[in-house]
């Protein structure tokens, strides 16, 4: 029978601060909310504080937690998927650079929240793999 790691008081405190100033410093960057930093040029849906939410829990978490440095590399890639989900198209000055905002309101809009969904999981998939890791090496130090 494998035991479970606990994790400690500490750690879901860190997970939950790292969460709290995830959800703001994003959403006021991606002006989710009206600020007076940045202003948002296409509408704000439901879906994006939805994916917003989730992105900061499960960031949150991944760094939260302690564990070895396992799927950093899948965790930031959902990390910027997620970001691109959530965030304002026409806003963002580098998609804006690259591509243009014909490019980004014709193409790049409509598939917006799938790809934020796809930022979901992946950095799902990452906190599970990092999780798992942390289980076999506690197992085997024990």
């Amino acid at each position: 029978m494998q035991r479970f790691k606990q994790i400690t008081l500490k750690e879901w405190l860190s997970s939950l601060s790292i969460a709290i100033v995830v959800f703001f410093l994003f959403g006021t960057v991606t002006a989710l909310w009206n600020n007076p930093y940045f202003i948002r040029m296409t509408a704000v849906s439901e879906f994006d504080f939805v994916i917003l939410t989730l992105e900061a829990l499960l960031i949150g978490l991944f760094l939260g937690v302690s564990a070895p440095n396992c799927a950093v590399k899948k965790a930031g890639i959902g990390g910027v998927f997620g970001f691109l989900g959530f965030g304002c198209s026409i806003c963002n000055k580098l998609l804006l650079l690259l591509f243009g905002s014909s490019f980004l309101l014709s193409y790049f809009e409509p598939i917006r929240h799938y790809l934020g969904t796809a930022g979901v999981l992946i950095l799902t998939y990452a906190l599970y793999q990092r999780w798992t890791r942390s289980l076999i090496l506690h197992v085997k130090s024990e």
